[in-house]
């Protein structure tokens, strides 16, 4: 089974992410910084009898030790796990996107717009504008022209997941919901893009 989906059987159902240092949004999500590493932090309802906080930790803690050995380095850290009136709050870090994305066994970039284009990422559909921390939807341009214009920085997620990138938000794909100058959302799965600079 794959690390992320061990963490996912754990803690169950639909995970519920904020960050460290001021990083709390009330969704899921993960807080990038400028140099690509990534906050994590899971919450989850633990409030079921049968859940037992020393073996959850000890199968993530595993999880990590794991996936470090195998990626010849510390690219993982479980930063803390506690359990308080029944939520369950599980702190990580990741060193770049691409030990995001093979630990949770998920769909994740980040970069620019080539890299992503190279990657394999199409920008398909309608991008909306954003300004000042809100989408203006009657400013929507095509994927095509967002490949054609400026190489901004770029996030593609492919889970329900709220994003915080180091910067503002210029563009995101008409399937997130943008939440701040810095912050943007996707409330179903799928593939979903945040450009900002």
């Amino acid at each position: 089974m794959k690390r992320g989906r061990l963490i996912a059987a754990l803690i169950c159902a639909a995970c519920i992410l904020t960050g460290c240092g001021g990083f709390s949004p009330e969704v899921t999500g993960v807080s990038i910084d400028k140099k690509g590493r990534i906050t994590q932090v899971v919450r989850e309802s633990f409030d079921k009898d049968y859940y037992d906080k020393k073996e959850v930790e000890g199968e993530i803690s595993s999880a990590v030790k794991t996936y470090n050995e195998a990626a010849g380095g510390k690219k993982v850290k479980k930063k803390g796990f506690s359990v308080k009136n029944g939520v369950a709050v599980l702190s990580m870090t990741y060193a770049s996107a691409k030990d995001y994305a093979d630990f949770n066994d998920i769909g994740f970039y980040v970069g620019d717009i080539l890299g992503a284009v190279q990657a394999g990422h199409a920008f398909e559909g309608k991008f909306l504008k954003v300004s000042d921390g809100k989408a203006e939807a009657e400013a929507s341009v095509w994927g095509s022209q967002i490949m054609t214009g400026k190489n901004y920085q770029t996030v593609v997620i492919e889970e329900a997941l709220l994003v915080e990138v180091p910067g503002n938000i210029k563009y995101v794909s008409e399937n997130m919901k943008v939440t701040g100058k810095s912050t943007a959302v996707l409330e179903e799965t799928g593939r979903a893009y945040v450009l900002y600079e």
